[in-house]
């Protein structure tokens, strides 16, 4: 065996590197101590027993309240999602409960709370001596391996010392299938489809193919460039196999244009509907390629769009264009469903005299619909579509609408309306 190189150890490169390897350990121990006092959180909360809070309809168990309470709660007081909020709640309950050695490791600084939250995921459904076996093995197995190598090595071993629960397991997953979008920068989103393992290594090997096919007849892009265009272009103009759905479907986006930027006289930015501004050039390109429009009035002075239509029981259409316009996505802290599948809530219950009116119209994902309903969350709405959760720990969050339209510049609105007035002659009527 050689003897190290002393000059490199203390080198300050090495000096720096050793310091980020000591930052790592530390701040695992520190989640390890998160871990624990999540744990205690979640026992407190079950010692209150919420119930649920739903006057009709199929109620929820006291489990499932606790539970959708208490992911909830951490997800809007640490700015989480509530998919990272239920990972942290049931990475640390698992570790902290019933997986000693794993976590005796994590406490130590020996693995990160990546490694953790597989070890937590893939030890769910696992009893008795299986669990015993299968803590001890990744506590042995994690401080050496990366956690997508450890995420590899957990589900086989859970797989091989109980199958028929990985079987459970997988038909349990696919019921959580979706699809998700996320905004991105430079006019572009993220398109995420968790589905099972097959299907999506299926689509990915025919954009492959597809794109294989068109670089050797000569086409200039890039396999990934390719790869995104044939997909793009068959979930666009492709139609569905699947018995019953409908044939000739089109996808919808809802752009809004100031006025005054289609009128040429102001450089406000168009809003793309659950994105935000776009440049001026796929705004022109939308606008000109639309095949229907609606008029929006907004107020130029507040950039608030009007009211749109007196109160009824059922929301109009121009009353859930309103509330899905003003809150791109769910009004649930954190949420980022977008509000044309939402369901559109009265703030204030129409049972209790909520009025069908915008300041009273919000959209909810349909599980924060219920989330709304059989918990101790409750919502309200102050002016201007601001939302004002209270969450069952008695903390307030408030909410401001994203998509309202920024006001106009006060000197271009002067300027706008005192050239209205000098273009009409003293003689004339004003037309308006």
């Amino acid at each position: 065996m050689t003897s190290p190189d002393i000059s490199l150890e203390q080198s300050p490169y090495v000096l720096a590197l050793e310091r980020i390897a000591a930052r790592d350990r530390q701040i695992a121990e520190l989640s390890a101590l998160r871990a624990t006092e999540v744990h205690d959180a979640w026992q407190l909360l079950l010692a209150e027993a919420p119930h649920d809070q739903s006057t009709a309809g199929p109620r929820w168990s006291p489990a499932r309240v606790a539970e959708v309470e208490f992911f909830t709660e951490i997800a809007m007081l640490t700015r989480r999602t509530e998919y990272r909020a239920r990972t942290l709640a049931d990475t640390a309950i698992a570790l902290v409960s019933k997986l000693p050695a794993s976590f005796a490791v994590f406490v130590a600084g020996g693995m990160s709370e990546e490694h953790a939250a597989v070890i937590a995921t893939h030890s769910e459904g696992l009893e008795g001596e299986a669990l015993e076996k299968y803590d001890a093995r990744m506590a042995r197995l994690a401080p050496g391996l990366t956690y997508k190598q450890l995420e590899y090595r957990a589900r086989s071993h859970a797989q091989t010392v109980q199958p028929e629960t990985v079987v459970e397991q997988v038909e349990k997953a696919a019921k959580t299938r979706r699809v998700t979008v996320d905004p991105g920068k430079d006019g572009m989103a993220y398109l995420t489809l968790f589905a099972p393992a097959p299907e999506v290594y299926a689509i990915a090997n025919r954009a492959v193919s597809l794109a294989k096919g068109l670089k050797v007849g000569g086409d200039l892009r890039s396999i990934t460039q390719l790869r995104v265009d044939v997909l793009s272009d068959l979930l666009l103009n492709g139609e569905t196999s699947i018995p019953g759905a409908t044939k000739g479907i089109r996808g919808r986006v809802h752009v809004m244009v100031p006025a005054m930027t289609l009128l040429g006289v102001g450089e406000e930015p168009a809003i793309l509907r659950g994105y935000g501004p776009i440049d001026p050039v796929t705004a022109a390109r939308l606008t000109a390629d639309a095949t229907s429009w609606r008029r929006i009035l907004t107020d130029p002075i507040t950039g608030r769009i009007l009211q749109l239509s007196p109160a009824d029981y059922r929301p109009t259409q121009e009353m859930r264009d309103h509330a899905t316009l003003v809150h791109p996505y769910c009004v649930f802290g954190g949420c980022a469903d977008d509000s044309v599948g939402a369901d559109i809530d009265h703030t204030r219950d129409f049972a209790a005299h909520g009025l069908t009116e915008d300041d009273n119209l919000a959209p909810l994902a349909p599980t924060h619909h219920r989330v709304k309903h059989h918990t101790r969350w409750q919502i309200d709405q102050g002016e201007n579509n601001t939302l004002i959760w209270t969450s069952p720990a008695g903390l307030v969050y408030a909410f401001e609408p994203q998509g309202m339209m920024r006001p106009a510049p006060k000197a271009l609105v002067d300027a706008v309306t005192k050239g209205i007035h000098t273009e009409v002659k003293p003689e004339e009527p004003c037309p308006f």
